[in-house]
């Protein structure tokens, strides 16, 4: 008797192991996209917590530069140094001596452009034979 009742109970046993068994792997396969879509999250939100923190150093570098230009442009020296060549300003016991270099370029012009002008008014040739003289002289 207990044959028959195990013979009897043979095909329903077999199709709730089946459906079971299908049951069991539809929710391996739901936990396994599951966490793989965290995973991937996961990864996208690393990349971006590096992004931001490449972007905090390129901000603390730059908050340090400027605290530096800050200090710089505080101290005494370069406020001497700005009374100096924007106000023309001197200390009491200092003598300042102005030496122009515009002075001494215009007067080298002034010597040489007489001396061009002349060749220049002279000259009454062609301008293919100035070139020709200019590259092959």
């Amino acid at each position: 008797m207990t044959k028959k009742r195990q013979e009897g109970a043979k095909p329903a046993t077999k199709i709730f192991s089946a459906i079971f068994f299908l049951a069991g792997l539809a929710v391996l396969a739901l936990v396994g996209i599951s966490l793989g879509k965290e995973t991937y999250r996961k990864k996208q939100i690393q990349k971006e917590i590096e992004g931001l923190q490449t972007e905090i150093q390129k901000m603390n570098q730059e908050n340090s530069e400027l605290s530096n230009l800050i200090s710089y442009f505080s101290s005494r020296e370069f406020q001497e140094k700005e009374a100096r060549e924007k106000l023309n300003l001197q200390k009491e016991d200092e003598k300042m001596i102005v030496l122009r270099k515009e002075i001494e370029a215009q007067k080298v012009e002034e010597s040489s452009a007489p001396e061009q002008n002349d060749q220049a008014a002279t000259d009454q040739s062609p301008n293919w034979q100035k070139w020709l003289r200019f590259f092959f002289k």
